[in-house]
């Protein structure tokens, strides 16, 4: 997309300076313009006897284009700001800490007291385990029932 922005802005700056000489081209009230300036006749002998028709219908035309490709790229880099906007707004945030190691030092003081936590609540079910264990082995076979 940035590649045919750049392309048509160079396109339009090339127009430009055509339409400019199709303008400075055409007879003036009084004779005057590039051709008067450069001999005379010089739009008459490039183009035949209807020059000022034909540079008329070409400064139109050229001007109709001119405006259609301003719009266009007007909107396209209207397109163009959204998207790096929208991007923008997308983008995670980025928190600056004053001591980086801080949150790295958190994590592992946590991950510490998680490992005795758990530690400690794999000794209380071994003990568990081995009191109930002996509670059946120390508890009476129930007698016979006749």
């Amino acid at each position: 997309m940035d590649f045919l922005n750049g392309f048509l802005t160079v396109v339009l700056v090339l127009l430009s300076l055509f339409m400019i000489l199709l303008v400075l081209m055409q007879r003036g009230n009084a004779n005057g313009g590039l051709g008067a300036a450069m001999g005379g006749g010089m739009a008459e002998s490039a183009l035949g006897a209807e020059t000022t028709s034909v540079l008329s219908k070409w400064t139109r035309n050229t001007a109709i284009v001119f405006f259609v490709l301003t719009f266009g790229l007007y909107l396209s880099k209207l397109r163009q700001h959204e998207l790096s906007k929208a991007e923008a707004e997308s983008a995670l945030p980025t928190i600056e800490s004053s001591d980086p190691n801080a949150a790295s030092d958190a994590l592992q003081q946590l991950m510490s007291q998680a490992e005795e936590v758990e530690s400690d609540a794999t000794e209380a079910a071994e003990s568990a385990e081995a009191a109930v264990e002996e509670a059946a082995e120390s508890a009476p076979a129930p007698a016979p029932a006749e």
